[in-house]
């Protein structure tokens, strides 16, 4: 039994309460959920520069604070921006290059579990041996965010949205 709970341990399975906490903690950040209501809204408007104002009127949020989420979404490559009369945000690839892990990189970076830390030299074997079973489990719910976002493209979104 010992080693089948460690190649399944039942408290990282779904509807376990380790696993909705994990759920819990993706959710807390909206970066990731505003980029794609950006760029959604870029690929709808298929090459016409839209302005951070007119985009954080979409989203509902303040344009200052869009602006930051759209220049993580341009250093990371997916969107490029013009200055000036005519400016705004455009798609730096087509849609379909385009895949909600993409955005979840750019925005968050990786899933993982917060942590506390430990005292290196502790001699509890508890304390010890928790920080490694979160690595790994971080590990896993990485991939696993990973495995199911990059299935999905921000074209797929963009037709979600128009039906």
């Amino acid at each position: 039994m010992g080693q089948e709970l460690k190649k399944n341990p039942s408290w990282a399975l779904p509807g376990s309460s380790v696993y909705l906490n994990c759920l819990h903690m993706l959710t807390r950040n909206t970066h990731f959920s505003i980029g794609v209501h950006v760029l959604t809204a870029l690929a709808v408007h298929r090459g016409s520069p839209v302005t951070s104002t007119k985009l954080a009127e979409s989203v509902d949020t303040n344009p200052a604070f869009l602006r930051q989420v759209i220049g993580q979404l341009r250093k990371a490559g997916l969107v490029q921006t013009k200055l000036g009369k005519g400016g705004g945000s455009l798609l730096d690839r087509e849609a379909q290059d385009i895949s909600l892990l993409d955005v979840y990189r750019a925005t968050v970076g990786t899933a993982g579990l917060a942590t506390h830390d430990c005292p290196p030299d502790s001699e509890c074997f508890v304390a010890q041996g928790v920080p490694q079973v979160m690595s790994r489990l971080s590990a896993r719910l990485d991939a696993a965010v990973a495995a199911e976002l990059a299935g999905t493209s921000i074209a797929q979104v963009a037709e979600e949205v128009r039906v």
